[in-house]
């Protein structure tokens, strides 16, 4: 039975023996204590672990309205885990490999959407919670709620959730979401969504096509652009290594060249690696690579390192990665300098 054939007074998301991901619609602090506290006392009751993933103050109220039972449950930090969106399903990922074979099945909370989050940490949150259904719609059956606050957040973020996710929750009823799934969200249309407009200030620093005699050039270029906008020392390590990565995609998977480009946007540093390639697999970068078949590390290290990852291909565009790291706001003008003879401003 398809989901569009179940009855309209039963959650599309409840089907036995299936993956149940439904948006939980609550209205501020109290209410989200309030029906979270019930979910994970249903859980305890029915003797299935539950691991909660959200942010304060939410996670301390929570775990203040439990009370004892807080110890029985699994909290994560989703400001930690979930400030690259592209690191969360890999964490789910782990807590449904330990539990596969739980007799009473198990259960989450997951919520990656805040009203704080930025328009590019949006659009890859949007993407994550429709990735959901792909990553966990053929695992073994359980159960993940995602809580949406309508008095914080946007009336097309919600708009978004009903799109994301086959189950919706608003107040004591259930209901199937009739515009899931949305054919923005489908397997060949995840990657095409345009890059958001920068909100911020962009300074432009760095612009260079690549070959493979280019490597080491590169990697002198990044770490001089790195340091020269105060990225943290042992992060410009890692932008090094990152940008060493795609470029090597774009060298095997790409043609044979790329184009990097370099920006500031506010607070972040923007390394940007384009060819001529293009990815098929919607969950890229966030299953843990298998050295049997190969390939797939680089993205997988670009989600471990970065503070955002940006992925789009098309046949038509090609491939375009961009990665985001935290600098430092100590005048970041001062340092626009070319950073290298291949220097070119121009985007």
């Amino acid at each position: 039975m398809s989901i569009d054939q179940l009855p309209e007074s039963r959650s599309a998301a409840s089907q036995p023996g299936r993956f149940r991901h439904e948006a939980m619609l609550y209205r501020g602090a109290d209410e989200f204590v309030d029906r979270a506290a019930t979910f994970v006392r249903d859980a305890l009751a029915a003797e299935e672990p539950i691991m909660v993933a959200v942010i304060e103050p939410r996670a301390s109220m929570l775990r203040d309205e439990l009370g004892a039972d807080a110890r029985l449950v699994n909290f994560i930090d989703m400001a930690a885990i979930g400030r690259n969106p592209a690191r969360i399903i890999p964490a789910w990922q782990e807590w449904v490999v330990r539990h596969q074979g739980s007799v009473h099945g198990f259960r989450g909370i997951g919520e990656p959407i805040w009203s704080s989050r930025s328009p590019a940490e949006l659009i890859e949150c949007q993407q994550h919670e429709a990735l959901l259904n792909v990553a966990f719609d053929e695992g073994p059956p359980w159960w993940l709620l995602c809580p949406y606050d309508t008095t914080s957040l946007d009336s097309d973020v919600i708009a978004r959730a009903h799109q994301t996710h086959p189950g919706m929750m608003d107040g004591g009823r259930a209901y199937r979401s009739a515009s899931y799934p949305h054919p923005e969200f489908s397997r060949s249309a995840m990657f095409s969504a345009a890059f958001p407009e920068s909100t911020e200030p962009t300074l432009q620093l760095y612009r260079t096509d690549f070959g493979l005699a280019d490597l080491p050039r590169i990697r002198q270029a990044v770490a001089t652009c790195a340091t020269a906008q105060h990225v943290a020392a042992p992060r410009v390590d890692d932008l090094v290594l990152v940008a060493n990565e795609l470029a090597c995609n774009s060298i095997k998977h790409g043609g044979g060249t790329g184009t990097l480009r370099m920006w500031r946007e506010g607070g972040q540093l923007v390394c940007e690696v384009h060819d001529r390639g293009l990815i098929t697999d919607p969950l890229v970068g966030r299953r843990k690579p298998n050295p049997e078949r190969g390939g797939g590390a680089g993205l997988w290290i670009a989600n471990l390192l970065c503070d955002l990852v940006q992925i789009r291909s098309t046949p038509q565009t090609g491939t375009t990665v961009r990665v985001h790291m935290e600098a430092s706001n100590a005048d970041p003008g001062s340092s626009a300098e070319p950073v290298s003879e291949n220097h070119n401003s121009k985007a």
